[in-house]
C-alpha cells in the first residue's frame, strides 16, 4: 500500500459517502454482472452462497462437485453450509478438473460444481458449465484468486450462475478480508440478499482490530520483511488448516472502504503480477521443472507462479533455500482434500480417486509475484531453482 492508498482508504472510510455501494458500482461497472453483493471474506460468501442456492434448488440437492486440489475454504464452505463435498481428481498439468472424471459422475444429489481458476488459472469454465448445466446443477465461478484474469476474452467469475471474489491477504486486490459475489440471476440474488441479511454485523472492536491488521500486513509486505508478520498469529500468515470456525457476518465498512481504495488499481497489479510471472519464467527457461501452462485463450493474472518439482524432498530443500534467501516461497496446500482428516466423514464419496491432487500436493512450490518481488528476487528464484530442481520436465514458455 503506498501513502496516497493509505490517505485515501482513511478518507473514504470517515466519508459520509455509502463506500458499500460505491464498492459494488465498480464491480458492476467492471465486470459487467447484474447483481453485486459484498461479503465479510471469501469463505463466509462461499458459505452463504450455498444456502441461497439450496433454497432454490430443495433439501435433494446437498452435494457439492469440488476438485482434488484447491483451497480447503472451498470444501469448508460447503460443510459450514450443511452440504457434503464430491471430490473429483484434477489433472496437474492444468490443475483443473479431469473433465473425463467428472462427465462419469453421479449428479443427482449434486447442488454445485465449483470452478476454482487456482492461482489465476482460468479453469475450462464452457466445458465446465456445459457438463453442470446438463445436469441441472448449478456453477460458482470462483474467482478468489483470478480477479482480473479472462478466458477467450469473458472475465473469470462471471461464467457461472454466480462468481466469487476475494480481498483476503494476498489476493490480486487485497483488503486483508472481504469478498464480493456477482451474478446475474434475479433469483439467485434475493436469496443471497436474505442469506446476508440474517446474519450480525461487525463489532466497533472487530473493526479496529481490522485497521491495525490492514496496516501491519502492508507495512511488512516487502520481501525482506516478509518473516515478520509471517511470526504474528493473528495474521494467520503460512498457515494452512481446515477449518469450520469463522464467523458469518456483515462486510465491515472500514474494510469496505480499503477494498474500494485497492479496487481502483487492479489493472495496474495485474500487470505488474504477468509482468513478474514472464520475467520468472523467461529465467527458468531450460531449468528442468514442470510449470502450468494457460489453456488456449486464457490471459492468466497470476496470482502465484507454480511450479511442480520432482517430488517431498525436492520441494522441502526448495522452499527452505528460498525461505532462507527472503523469498516468500511456499508449499500451498500441502495435501490434496481427500486426505484432510477433519473433511474425510463430511465427504459425499468417502474414497475418491485424487491420484492427480496428491501429485500436486507432494510437488508443488509456489513463487510470489506480488509488485513488491523485484529483479534482484527474480535473479535469487532462478539461481535457486536452476540449482535445486531435478525434474523430468523442462519448463514451458511464458503465455503470450
Amino acid at each position: 500500500m503506498r501513502t496516497t492508498d493509505l490517505v485515501r482508504w482513511l478518507a473514504t472510510a470517515v466519508s459520509a459517502q455509502p463506500c458499500g455501494a460505491a464498492l459494488e458500482d465498480e464491480i458492476r461497472r467492471r465486470f459487467g454482472s447484474r447483481h453485486v453483493l459484498l461479503t465479510s471474506t471469501g469463505r463466509a460468501g462461499m458459505t452463504l452462497l450455498f444456502r441461497a442456492m439450496r433454497r432454490l434448488a430443495g433439501p435433494e440437492r446437498s452435494e457439492i462437485i469440488v476438485p482434488s486440489y484447491t483451497c480447503y475454504s472451498v470444501a469448508a464452505s460447503a460443510v459450514k453450509a450443511g452440504l457434503r463435498p464430491r471430490i473429483i481428481d484434477i489433472v496437474p498439468a492444468t490443475l483443473d478438473f479431469d473433465y473425463t472424471a467428472l462427465e462419469r459422475e453421479d449428479f443427482s444429489r449434486v447442488l454445485a460444481v465449483v470452478a476454482t481458476n487456482l492461482y489465476g488459472f482460468p479453469s475450462d469454465l464452457p466445458l465446465l458449465t456445459a457438463i453442470a448445466h446438463r445436469h441441472g446443477t448449478f456453477v460458482v465461478d470462483d474467482a478468489a484468486q483470478a480477479m482480473g484474469a479472462t478466458l477467450d476474452g469473458r472475465w473469470v467469475g462471471t461464467a457461472g450462475d454466480a462468481g466469487l471474489f476475494s480481498f483476503d491477504k494476498g489476493k490480486n486486490v487485497s483488503a486483508v478480508d472481504g469478498g464480493a459475489i456477482v451474478t446475474n440471476s434475479d433469483a439467485l440474488a434475493s436469496a443471497l440478499r436474505s442469506e446476508i441479511a440474517a446474519v450480525e454485523r461487525p463489532s466497533v472492536r472487530n473493526s479496529a482490530v481490522h485497521v491495525v491488521k490492514a496496516l501491519g500486513y502492508f507495512g511488512f509486505l516487502r520481501p525482506w520483511l516478509y518473516g515478520i508478520p509471517a511470526r504474528i498469529p493473528q495474521l494467520g500468515l503460512g498457515r494452512t488448516i481446515f477449518t469450520t470456525d469463522y464467523p458469518l457476518v456483515q462486510p465491515d465498512q472500514v474494510l469496505v472502504a480499503l477494498a474500494l481504495t485497492m479496487m481502483r488499481r487492479l489493472d495496474q497489479f495485474t500487470e505488474t503480477r504477468r509482468r513478474n510471472a514472464s520475467a520468472l519464467l523467461d529465467s527458468l527457461r531450460g531449468a528442468r521443472l514442470t510449470t502450468i501452462a494457460p489453456r488456449s485463450g486464457a490471459a492468466s493474472v497470476y496470482l502465484r507462479l507454480p511450479v511442480l518439482v520432482a517430488g517431498p524432498r525436492e520441494q522441502a530443500t526448495t522452499i527452505q533455500a528460498l525461505t532462507e534467501a527472503g523469498i516468500g516461497a511456499t508449499g500451498s496446500y500441502p495435501r490434496s482434500l481427500a486426505d484432510i482428516p477433519e473433511l474425510r466423514d463430511a465427504l459425499a464419496n468417502p474414497h475418491p480417486s485424487a491420484a492427480g491432487g496428491r501429485d500436486v500436493a507432494r510437488r508443488i512450490v509456489t513463487l510470489p509475484t506480488h509488485p513488491f518481488v523485484t529483479g534482484d528476487d527474480i535473479r535469487r528464484m532462478q539461481s535457486i531453482l536452476v540449482g535445486e530442481a531435478s525434474s523430468v520436465s523442462p519448463v514451458s514458455a511464458p503465455a503470450s
